[in-house]
């Protein structure tokens, strides 16, 4: 039973206390305020890439027109993700034993959302500062490791912001959604390989078109 004394978690919380935050979450789950701010993190990391890729190419008309339609697309995008990223973990958590409800698992993908959100905030930031000259994420082995397709597609899979949210994933499913340890774990292991199967076949697929091409 929850209560109005209780706290809600903190999103700048889940990096120094996460296990504090997935224990509020289960109890007092925060949605709005968290969604609003992963969602401007959000818009502001589309803004930079693309007003970096268009600045060189496209007339000023034209780039605004892009920025605004691919802020949109993105805002709608990270919405759609929040609610079916959700989902799944409802679904897992539930397999797992654990007593949850949707709401609960909405807060925990808002919240591991703002994680993986600011990677690519730091990732486009330094894009934009070197004026499209780094494109290879700085977070992930892509930016230290230089080989071709589709080794290098694979090695963006083993990224900071990626790596740290899928451990999130795993705590927060046994704090907030009641899980099992195993199914947790077990859940988050499917999860990185379905990732490292996407990144693969994605990397499969540009070394195929640019040898054809």
């Amino acid at each position: 039973m929850t209560t109005g004394n209780e706290k809600k978690p903190s999103l700048f919380g889940l990096i120094t206390s996460p296990v504090r935050q997935f224990e509020r979450m289960g109890k007092r789950p925060a949605i709005w305020l968290p969604m609003v701010i992963v969602l401007a993190l959000s818009a502001a990391s589309t803004y930079l890439n693309v007003a970096t890729f268009y600045s060189s190419v496209q007339r000023f008309e034209i780039t605004a027109y892009f920025q605004s339609l691919s802020i949109l697309l993105d805002i709608l995008k990270t919405g759609i993700f929040f609610f079916l990223s959700a989902l799944i973990f409802w679904l897992i958590a539930s397999i797992g034993g654990g007593k949850t409800n949707f709401l609960s698992m909405l807060s925990l993908s808002i919240f591991i959302s703002f994680i993986a959100t600011s990677g690519h905030v730091i990732n486009n930031l330094v894009y934009y500062v070197s004026e499209g000259k780094h494109e290879a994420p700085v977070t992930s082995l892509q930016g230290i490791i230089s080989i071709g397709e589709p080794f290098q597609s694979m090695l963006g899979v083993f990224d900071i912001f990626t790596v740290w949210p899928l451990i999130l994933i795993g705590v927060g499913l046994q704090h907030a959604g009641g899980a099992s340890k195993r199914a947790s774990w077990i859940g988050v292991a499917v999860l990185f390989a379905l990732i490292f199967l996407v990144a693969s076949l994605f990397g499969l697929a540009k070394a195929f078109f640019s040898a054809t091409f």
